[in-house]
């Protein structure tokens, strides 16, 4: 299962830097693997294009389980005004949302929080700063190229409001919006 191969990969990733070349490594050796069973003939079309969809899947909820812990670390945990513990939510849109991606697509997320509060640790920060940052440093672990390449190039433009809107939005503000803006 991907997943379980991912977590292997990632075991030893106990910084960004880590991580980032572990990711890019796994992504390597996925891409290869499948690339390999839809050239011999052993995956159809939809088993390939579920296999790169469940690839950039795992990869995102991989680094980010361990983006967000790290950061937690440093903050707290983002917590809401009742102290429930708060997490990010990745949407996956376009082909990975339609379970659609090919070995050239790059990956269109979306980022929410369920709701405004902040977090409990001696360096206090609101939860949407932390949840902006988190997705900062989410999309720059998987896009950047590096001497290893990338994870997945990363499209953050369908978010609301497109480039002008905030990186990430509660789910109240981002229920606001569908309900009067969307598109």
């Amino acid at each position: 299962d991907c997943s379980a191969r991912l977590e292997r990969r990632l075991a030893d990733a106990t910084d960004e830097n880590r991580l980032a070349v572990a990711l890019r490594r796994f992504r390597r050796r996925e891409m290869v693997r499948i690339a390999w069973r839809d050239l011999a003939g052993l995956a159809g079309l939809e088993e390939t294009l579920g296999d790169l969809t469940d690839l950039a899947d795992v990869a995102v909820g991989g680094a980010l389980d361990r983006l967000q812990a790290w950061q937690c670390q440093r903050y707290g945990v983002p917590r809401d005004a009742e102290g429930q513990p708060q997490r990010l939510v990745v949407l996956g849109m376009g082909k990975l949302g339609g379970r659609e991606l090919n070995f050239s697509s790059d990956i269109d997320l979306i980022f929410a929080y369920p709701r405004q509060g902040q977090t409990d640790g001696g360096r206090a920060i609101g939860n949407e700063e932390f949840f902006r940052r988190l997705g900062q440093r989410l999309g720059k672990i998987l896009a950047e190229p590096t001497a290893d390449g990338f994870v997945f190039r990363v499209d953050l433009r369908l978010r609301p409001f497109g480039d002008s809107g905030p990186l990430v939005m509660s789910f109240a503000a981002f229920e606001d919006y569908y309900q009067h803006h969307g598109r």
